[in-house]
């Protein structure tokens, strides 16, 4: 597929790049060529760009995947629902009580539907969970507590994340949509996984509040995904990156596509940026 450098007005420079992890920076074996980011990431702090990681993932998760520079960065965790700039919270949002317990109560009558709640320092998931779903998903809740019900759960939650190892997502996402109605948010997150969040979350909100905080323009920012929950951040911003390994009705709907997250394309595109002062595109 050719690959195209489109030139730019260089009075505008980029100032911010926001990342989704999985499926877009992170490979298929959820990691990154750690030596390459290191140096480009070098180069961004003596530019004074800012490196915004952006994913549904809990906050604790993200700072994991860069233990050394943890408290440099900027995190949109929860697909936006609590957001953290060099260690200030800068936004929480969480479910009410009453939207909470409905959700849960319609958690009970779909059984098949795995599932763990996200507050922002804890996660939680039932003891019933089969201990092979506990171990595929501990890595993403690195903290995870095992409880007998949800409804023992004291702090505001933010998230509720279901795998549906069936793979009847669209018609779940129905389902529940029509239970909670107005009162949150379905987010298809991909790889079989929908998260419920509070409404008028998402990264897109989350960058506003961040270009708001910042003083940062959306000709100013480069942000990279290859999901539906995706979609509001990569709009939001200029450069707005699908990968190539993103569905065709992503890839369709945006004018600059990335290489792979196997081919490192996330760290492609910065490094060519970066160098040449020109945006790489494989559309």
């Amino acid at each position: 597929m050719p690959i195209y450098e489109i030139k730019e007005n260089r009075f505008m420079t980029i100032k911010m790049i926001a990342v989704d992890m999985d499926g877009t920076f992170l490979d298929e074996n959820s990691s990154y060529n750690q030596e390459r980011f290191n140096q480009i990431y070098q180069i961004l702090k003596e530019r004074k760009i800012r490196f915004v990681v952006a994913s549904g993932n809990p906050y604790l998760k993200l700072q994991n995947c860069f233990p050394e520079i943890k408290d440099e960065l900027t995190y949109i965790a929860e697909n936006g629902g609590y957001i953290i700039d060099q260690g200030e919270e800068l936004f929480s949002a969480h479910l009410s009580t009453q939207d909470s317990q409905l959700i849960i109560d319609a958690l009970k009558t779909m059984p098949d539907v795995l599932c763990w709640v996200c507050t922002k320092e804890q996660s939680y998931t039932l003891e019933t969970l089969p201990e092979q779903y506990y171990q595929m998903f501990l890595p993403y809740f690195p903290n995870v507590k095992k409880i007998k019900d949800f409804k023992d759960i004291k702090e505001p939650i933010v998230k509720f994340a279901l795998y549906l190892p069936q793979k009847n997502v669209s018609e779940r996402i129905h389902n529940l949509t029509e239970i909670v109605r107005q009162k949150a948010r379905i987010v298809d997150s991909g790889h079989y996984c929908i998260d419920i969040i509070p409404q008028n979350v998402s990264k897109g909100h989350a960058i506003e509040i961040l270009m708001d905080k910042l003083d940062i323009s959306a000709d100013e920012i480069m942000a990279f995904g290859d999901a539906e929950n995706d979609i509001e951040m990569l709009k939001k911003v200029k450069y707005g990156y699908v990968m190539e390994n993103a569905k065709d009705f992503m890839k369709e709907q945006f004018q600059w596509i990335a290489p792979s997250f196997n081919d490192e394309g996330v760290l492609e595109v910065i490094e060519h940026y970066l160098k040449n002062d020109s945006f790489y595109n494989q559309k």
